[in-house]
């Protein structure tokens, strides 16, 4: 007890006599706790950061998952979901490609009555191109070619704005007509068989044509027509485009300076090997011929390509 009161004494003297060896105490004091209480905070906020860390990581992983296990995820759905079925080619509307065009002269409603009918009866859908007229003096005026009539300027300036046509509609293909087309009865039949043939990379098909020989055959179809490689085809009556084809007509082709009329033209580019072209043999869609039907290009004696069922025959057309 003595030595209890003697140390109160003490410090009770310290504390009057000497107030900054007690201050000074107090700070050290202060100061360690401080350190413990700074270091405390800091293993606190280092926890805090990892709990973060972890928590990110294991968002990002569970994301992950979700999107690699998605799949059984929807599995069952899946099962269940009506996949549209895609129709056979040749069994649509437009025999297998985006659309069809047909260039016609606005006065010639005698081949537009001949094709209306034609459509109706074969279930076609076609878009009628109202053709350049060679009586069109303001448009065939700003192109050139003095070796080239205005009829057959007419003509080249025809297909070429239907190119830019269906490039500006977005087709991915097309069949271009003229209107003195005539079809084999069975033409979606014939059609189904070429398609399955058709090479991915096709760019023209000649599904009528002229002055052509037969070169090699394409795909093993046992059918009476099949597919070959085009050799220097004539004629556009009836030929079908890849949308790839168009872009590159559009740039090779130069109505203004034209290297001859629009067949001759394509043609020599697929002869450059230009333009990847496949051809029908025998042609499913010839050139309809008859006295009351005189061309509008040619004034020479027309030639005659016969089908083994012509629609427009069929349909009570006369020759």
């Amino acid at each position: 007890m003595a030595k209890l009161n003697t140390l109160l004494g003490t410090v009770r003297t310290y504390v009057i006599l000497k107030p900054e060896f007690f201050l000074t105490l107090i700070i050290i004091y202060s100061f360690n706790n401080m350190k413990s209480d700074y270091s405390l905070i800091n293993r606190f906020q280092q926890s805090r950061r990892m709990i973060k860390i972890f928590i990110t990581i294991s968002i990002t992983i569970l994301f992950y998952l979700i999107f690699l296990l998605r799949p059984l995820f929807d599995y069952n759905s899946y099962k269940e979901l009506e996949l549209p079925v895609q129709q056979n080619k040749s069994l649509d509307r437009t025999l297998g490609f985006d659309h069809i065009y047909v260039i016609n002269l606005d006065y010639r409603t005698d081949r537009r009555k001949r094709l209306d009918d034609i459509a109706s009866y074969l279930g076609l859908d076609f878009e009628y191109f109202s053709a350049i007229s060679k009586d069109d003096v303001h448009t065939l005026n700003r192109y050139g070619s003095a070796d080239m009539g205005p009829s057959a300027k007419a003509a080249y300036l025809s297909h070429y704005y239907i190119y830019k046509l269906m490039v500006a509609e977005n087709y991915n293909s097309a069949l271009i007509l003229e209107d003195d087309a005539d079809f084999e009865l069975n033409i979606t039949d014939i059609m189904t068989d070429i398609h399955r043939d058709l090479p991915a990379s096709w760019e023209v098909l000649y599904v009528g044509h002229c002055f052509e020989g037969v070169g090699e055959q394409v795909g093993n179809s046992s059918s009476v027509h099949r597919l070959y490689k085009s050799v220097s085809p004539m004629c556009l009556h009836a030929y079908a485009i890849s949308y790839s084809a168009v872009r590159k007509l559009i740039e090779l082709l130069d109505p203004v300076i034209p290297r001859g009329t629009v067949d001759y033209s394509l043609k020599v580019l697929i002869d450059e090997g230009k333009i990847s072209s496949y051809s029908v043999h025998p042609q499913p869609i010839v050139q309809w011929k008859s006295i009351d039907n005189p061309s509008d290009i040619s004034q020479s004696q027309p030639l005659s390509f016969s089908l083994f069922n012509s629609t427009s025959l069929f349909l009570g057309y006369k020759q």
